[in-house]
Parts: structure tokens; C-alpha cells; sequence
């Protein structure tokens, strides 16, 4: 399963632009807050926030994707 997660994460990282990447970092391997992350790259908290909730949709809409596309191959 690890194997399968850090592919999902290489696929979705591809897709991504620097920043939407930086920001994903900084939240989720970094832990640091909004604001946080607002001054570091400076834009406004509500960008990053849209941004990063741009992200969580894009990872939601892949992993359904692929649930489904297993699903399928073990009907076969």
C-alpha cells in the first residue's frame, strides 16, 4: 500500500504548480498554519486556503478514480 500512495502523491505532485506543491509541503509535511504559509509566500490567507482546498478536491476526485478503476479490475 505505501507503494500505491507515494505513486498517487508522485501523480498528483506532477500536476501540481510550484506553489500549489510548496504550500502542500509546508502544510502537511512542515505542519505549519495558514497564516504561516501566507507569509512565506506571500499571498493572502485566503488564497492559500483556496489553493490548498483546490488540492484536497483534486486528491479526492484521483483516489475515487482509482477506487473505482480497482473495483472494476476485480470484477473482471
Amino acid at each position: 500500500m505505501i507503494g500505491k500512495n507515494a505513486a498517487l502523491v508522485r501523480e498528483l505532485a506532477s500536476g501540481l504548480d510550484r506553489t500549489d506543491r510548496l504550500m502542500v509541503a509546508l502544510r502537511y509535511t512542515e505542519e505549519l498554519d495558514i497564516q504561516e504559509i501566507a507569509s512565506l509566500t506571500d499571498l493572502d490567507p485566503s488564497e492559500v486556503e483556496f489553493r490548498l482546498d483546490s488540492v484536497r478536491i483534486k486528491v479526492a476526485r484521483v483516489h475515487a478514480a482509482q477506487v473505482v478503476a480497482e473495483g472494476a479490475r476485480r470484477s473482471a
